[in-house]
């Protein structure tokens, strides 16, 4: 079993995006838990509006791929487009940051909102 850990975050209609992501990500991994969420400034030219912040961790035998084409199809049922992006819009964004021992996203590891949720991970 590998210790996951996936970020969350929209900036759209976000207390309801926010509940029905994580309602769809219990669906799919029974077992995850929530840090709390926080709000958090725009980050980028193209977001104006704040976003709303979580973490998502447990434990699977799933590969990465397999983890990380949930967490799309997730983001595609709710209603996620690219051109969202140019937009400025995130109805749900959902990215897998660590997979086991592998950060998949060493950057995000430095993002104030990651380094503010991750002492709410509890193992």
């Amino acid at each position: 079993m590998r210790k996951i850990l996936i970020s969350i975050g929209t900036n759209t209609q976000a207390p309801y995006n926010m509940y029905r992501a994580k309602s769809i990500l219990q669906s799919y991994f029974p077992t995850i838990q929530f840090t709390i969420d926080i709000e958090n400034k725009p980050f980028g030219q193209n977001y104006k509006q704040w976003f709303v912040n979580t973490l998502g961790y447990f434990k699977s035998d799933l590969s990465k791929n397999e983890i990380i084409s949930r967490c799309k199809h997730i983001e595609k049922t709710m209603g996620r487009l690219v051109e969202h992006k140019s937009e400025g819009k995130v109805i749900i964004d959902i990215d897998l940051i660590q997979w086991g021992d592998e950060i998949i996203k060493p950057n995000d590891f430095k993002r104030s909102y990651i380094i503010d949720l991750l002492p709410f991970v509890k193992e």
